[in-house]
Parts: structure tokens; sequence; C-alpha cells
């Protein structure tokens, strides 16, 4: 792995998950890392795991669909460390599998605004500060729902689309300034982003949190690690397990039929 040392890294989700491991394998490159999560509890955690093995770390918890807190958050960073090198936008909800139509807005809401707004406070307030580095990078998570959309999670595949589509036109009006924009996709992730999902349907969501278990086959930390990566060869695209892999080429190849190899093998009924 690169060296980091010197370099300032933000990371918003950083409780858990890909965020945690993110911050950790930075951290242990070198650099200074400073997260967010909207959980304190699972932040501090984080925070304590960076301090345990020596590394630089700050963090502060805020839910990253608060435009004004992300911008005093820029902006702390920068009073604390000088600058800002890389800045990660992984913070990130889902929901239970539902129809749109029986979605309510106060759910599709709350997965915008933090799925896509989030992001978009994230890279809006970041941007500055990033390209007054020599060297600089960008780093959005979107899913593979971002490239081929799956039934009953509606919210969460528009938001991912959403954060595809804007990541890509950065990179364009970025192309001539110091700043690499990358645009993650992970396939099934061993995270807590079902665990995580706020509902009074526990046993819907137990049996949920069992099937995505079973289906995701790349770990939290081979996730970081690829993205990381990603970060160092300056990938416009990152597509994280061979699920993704075969779901973007299917999409890619198929985009007229992609939907109907979907649908062969979905079942809402399982999931409830």
């Amino acid at each position: 792995m690169k060296d980091f040392t010197k370099k300032v890294a933000v990371i918003t989700g950083a409780g858990s998950g890909m965020g945690r491991e993110l911050a950790v394998q930075l951290a242990a490159a070198g650099a200074s890392v400073v997260l967010n999560d909207w959980n304190e509890e699972t932040l501090q955690e984080t925070v304590q795991l960076v301090e345990k093995q020596g590394g630089t770390v700050a963090g502060r918890a805020f839910s990253v669909a608060d435009r004004t807190e992300i911008y005093h958050f820029a902006q702390e960073t920068v009073n604390r460390f000088g600058g800002v090198d890389i800045v990660i936008n992984n913070a990130g909800i889902s929901l239970l599998q539902q129809k749109i139509e029986s979605t309510s807005y106060e759910l599709f809401e709350k997965v915008i605004n933090i799925n896509m707004w989030g992001v978009i406070y994230g890279s809006k307030a970041f941007i500055p500060f990033l390209k007054e580095r020599p060297e600089a990078a960008l780093v959005n998570v979107s899913s593979i729902f971002g490239i081929a959309a799956y039934p009953d999670q509606g919210a969460y595949v528009t938001a991912k689309f959403a954060v595809r589509g804007f990541t890509e036109v950065l990179r364009q009006e970025l192309a001539k300034t110091s700043v690499s924009v990358t645009c993650v996709h992970p396939g099934g992730i061993k995270t807590n982003i079902i665990r995580n999902i706020e509902t009074q349907h526990t046993a819907r969501l137990d049996k949920f949190s069992d099937i995505f278990d079973r289906m995701a086959k790349t770990s939290a930390a081979a996730a970081a690690k690829r993205i990381i990566m990603g970060i160092e060869r300056k990938e416009k695209r990152v597509l994280i397990g061979k699920d993704a892999r075969y779901m973007d080429s299917i999409a890619r190849l198929l985009p007229g039929k992609y939907e109907d190899t979907i649908m062969k093998g979905y079942d809402i009924e399982k999931f409830k």
C-alpha cells in the first residue's frame, strides 16, 4: 500500500463496516483520519481502534443530511489539520424491502437525504479545499444498485443512481484540476447496513439480515483495501466483488434484458 504519511483523509459513515476499515487502513498507512458517523458510540469505537494502532484521528458525530454540519465539519478539519487530501463520502442507509408505492414519503426522503444529499454536501463542502492540494482524491460510494436497478429498494436505488451521475459529472468538471474523482460500486459487503435499519418489524429485519449475510461475499476489510487501491491508481470507477462485476457486465451488455435476469431469481416473499 502507498505511504499516506502527511495526508489527511476524511471518511463519513466511519462507525462500522467499510468506513471503519477505511479509517483503520488509511491510518495504518500514515494518514491522519477525520471521521464522521451519526452514531456517537460506534464512531468512538473506531476512533479508539485508530488510536490503539498509534494513528492520528479526530471524529465528530452528526448526520450527513445536515448541510450546515457538513460545512462546519469541513472548516474544522482544515483549521485543525491545515488541509484535506482525501474525502470519502461513504455514509449510507437502507430500508426493509418494500415497493415504491407503499414507501412513505418520510422514509423515502430520509434515504435520499442521507444517501444522495449527504454525498452532494460532502463533495461541495470539501472540493474547494481539495483543489488547494497538489494532488487530492474525492471518492463517492454508490452501489451496484447505482448501475443495475433492484426491486423493492426504490429509495436506495434512486439515491445510488443519483450518486453515480453526480460523481461522473464532477469527474468531468474537475478533469483539469488536481482532484481525481472516483465512484465506488460495491456488491454485497459484509457490513451492518441492514442490521442498522430502524424499524418496528424486528422479525422481518432479522430474516432480511440473515439473507443479506448469506448473499454478501466480500468483507469490509477487502472492500476498503480495494477502494484505497482505486485512490492510489486514480481510478474513475471501482467495482467491488464478483457479484458487482457480474451485474455490471450484464447491465452493459444486455441493458434491455438485465432486469429479466434479476427478476428470475427474485422473490419478495422470502423477505417477509
